[in-house]
């Protein structure tokens, strides 16, 4: 069984001509009125799918910029080094 801790539970049975299974979806009975259940579904969706897109997308952009300066160093010492060989 389940726990939920303060949330209610509710049970629901899928089944087809040879298995069943039960399905336990716990319920955030506990808030008082919609306005709370929609300010936590913010948070959640803030706290898990927001901040870390961001976080995320800021280390890949410094990491995309680095690896762009060195290439840019790079192609400054190789061309620097291909005129010290022609001449």
């Amino acid at each position: 069984m389940m726990m939920c801790g303060m949330q209610g539970m509710t049970d629901s049975l899928y089944f087809n001509a040879e298995s069943y299974v039960v399905v336990a979806a716990c319920l955030d009975k506990n808030y008082s009125g919609s306005g709370l259940r929609v300010a936590f579904a913010w948070y959640q969706l803030i706290a898990v799918f927001v901040l870390p897109a961001v976080t995320m997308a800021y280390c890949y952009t410094f990491v995309v910029n680095v690896l762009w300066l060195s290439t840019k160093r790079l192609n400054t010492l190789m061309q620097a080094d291909r005129c010290a060989y022609a001449h």
